[in-house]
C-alpha cells in the first residue's frame, strides 16, 4: 500500500474520531482549549500528537505501510 493509499484509508467518523480498515484508531481530545491526538491500536495507546496528520505519519512508521 502506498502513502497516498495509507492516507486515504483513514475515514473521519466523527468530529473527535478516524477509523483505518487496519483496526487502528485516532482520538481527539481536548483538554484546556487544545486538541491532541491519540494514536491506538485496540486498547494500546501509540502516542500523542498535535495533528491527525502527525498521528498518521506514526501509523505509518509503526506498521511500514
Amino acid at each position: 500500500m502506498s502513502d497516498v493509499d495509507t492516507q486515504t484509508a483513514w475515514k473521519q467518523d466523527s468530529p473527535y474520531g478516524w477509523s483505518h480498515p487496519s483496526g487502528w484508531t485516532i482520538g481527539r481530545y481536548v483538554v484546556a482549549g487544545v486538541s491532541h491526538f491519540m494514536l491506538w491500536q485496540g486498547r494500546d495507546h501509540r502516542g500523542k500528537f498535535a495533528s491527525p496528520e502527525a498521528a498518521q505519519a506514526e501509523h505509518r512508521l509503526l506498521t511500514k505501510a
